[in-house]
């Protein structure tokens, strides 16, 4: 006896993964790695910077960060703005229209700090050192250099 085949002759082909989809699993791998190490992690959430009047503005949870210091949090989270608003878009598809308007915020993701207020971060301003180098670089037409102490966050 064989095995019936179905009306489709051949199985349907897989579709090749989407290049997001390997960022967020690159993105998730550093995650674990920064996790195993006992770096602090948080729990970050997005709202609408103006609330609508008579509406409540929840903070909706958008995503997690591990960062070596809790002091550098802002700057993490300000560094994956752009992850973090296709984040809150894809969880929260209403978001879409006020994409641009998210303010996010933050707390530590231990159990014993669920009631702890969730805190707003503050985009973080260039030192005034900084900001004179930039300038004297771009007069240079050297540009904008990444240095390697912002890369690590």
């Amino acid at each position: 006896m064989s095995q019936p085949k179905g009306f489709s002759q051949s199985k349907p082909e897989k579709k090749p993964a989407k290049a997001n989809t390997a960022k967020r699993k690159e993105a998730a791998k550093r995650y674990d790695e920064l996790k195993a190490k006992g770096m602090p992690e948080f729990a970050i959430f997005a709202r609408r910077r103006q609330a609508e009047p008579g509406k409540p503005n929840p903070w909706l949870p958008v995503g997690s960060l591990a960062v070596s210091r809790s002091s550098a949090i802002h700057q993490a989270i300000f560094q994956n703005e752009e992850e973090l608003k296709k984040a809150a878009v894809r969880l929260f598809p209403r978001l879409s229209k006020v994409k641009d308007e998210l303010e996010f915020g933050f707390r530590l993701k231990d159990k014993e700090f669920q009631d702890e207020p969730i805190q707003v971060a503050v985009r973080p301003q260039p030192s005034p050192l900084q900001s004179w180098i930039d300038r004297v670089r771009k007069w240079l037409g050297l540009g904008k250099r990444t240095t390697q102490a912002s890369k690590k966050g």
